[in-house]
């Protein structure tokens, strides 16, 4: 993938000046199991057999202290774990689900990584609606080789780039695996990638409504055109354009807009 294209709000041109990016926490991305309310299906099939939960008694009470041991018979023990057998099968089955390779997943696993959507098309006129402030935004287009996505680590830490996949069977190995791919049934492909970094390799760290929000330097030798949206007006373009000519990071830079065909009702970029 030679480019990949990064929609923006309208503080857009803000994110030029500063020279930052905005990254996303999981729980702001669509997916609604990355959400820390989301509610999951309880699997209701899997029991635990009165042998399997006795024998389970039985290792408990081995494991006592002795003066313990001697305070109490087995059939006592069994008779005060009754009371709390419904959370004893629930551990159990859990145990038994990650036995079977079932791991359990909290979207609170992912709460270090922060999130940068790009995408392989700038025309789609969802992501323009739900992106880029329906229209009043833009989009900057990246040069994947100059812009070190794809490298390894970041600031010393982590970092992961990749396509986002719809895959036909769910079948999750790591926490990265809720990140980077999708049930392909009822999933609209957007031929989305994701740019993954740790908190901790911000280069800034700034409060929005109590939650801390990561910014990352703006790769802007990357940056081979920006595309101001459909419904920005001509003088908003003129001004950007003009900075994008006086400031020396983005000389290089391509300024054109968005406007829709009215013969094909399709996005297409003109000079400004």
């Amino acid at each position: 993938m030679n480019s990949l294209y990064c929609f923006l709000p309208t503080e857009g041109l803000t994110f030029l000046k500063r020279g930052y990016l905005p990254f996303l926490t999981p729980g702001q991305m669509p997916e609604p199991w990355l959400q820390a309310d989301c509610q999951f299906l309880v699997d209701n099939t899997q029991t635990i057999s009165a042998q399997d939960f006795r024998n389970y008694l039985k290792t408990q009470y081995q494991n006592l202290p002795k003066h313990l041991k001697d305070m109490m018979s087995f059939d006592y023990f069994e008779q005060q774990s009754e009371v709390k057998r419904p959370q004893i099968e629930q551990a159990l089955i859990a145990q038994k689900r990650q036995s079977d390779g079932l791991k359990e997943f909290s979207a609170a696993g992912l709460n270090n990584w922060r999130i940068l959507s790009m995408f392989e098309h700038w025309q789609d006129i969802l992501l323009w609606q739900s992106c880029a402030a329906s229209g009043q935004g833009m989009v900057l287009e990246f040069g994947m080789t100059e812009s070190g996505f794809q490298s390894s680590s970041y600031n010393q830490y982590a970092q992961h780039c990749s396509a986002i996949k719809q895959v036909e069977s769910w079948l999750p190995t790591d926490d990265l695996y809720y990140l980077f791919n999708r049930p392909q049934s009822g999933s609209l492909n957007h031929h989305e990638w994701r740019l993954i970094r740790k908190l901790e390799a911000a280069d800034r760290k700034i409060e929005v409504k109590g939650a801390t929000r990561a910014m990352f330097r703006l790769p802007a030798k990357a940056v081979k055109r920006v595309i101001l949206g459909y419904r920005c007006s001509p003088e908003y373009c003129v001004q950007v354009k003009r900075y994008l000519s006086q400031d020396i990071n983005y000389r290089h830079a391509e300024c054109v807009q968005a406007q829709l065909n009215p013969k094909t009702l399709c996005l297409q970029h003109v000079a400004i």
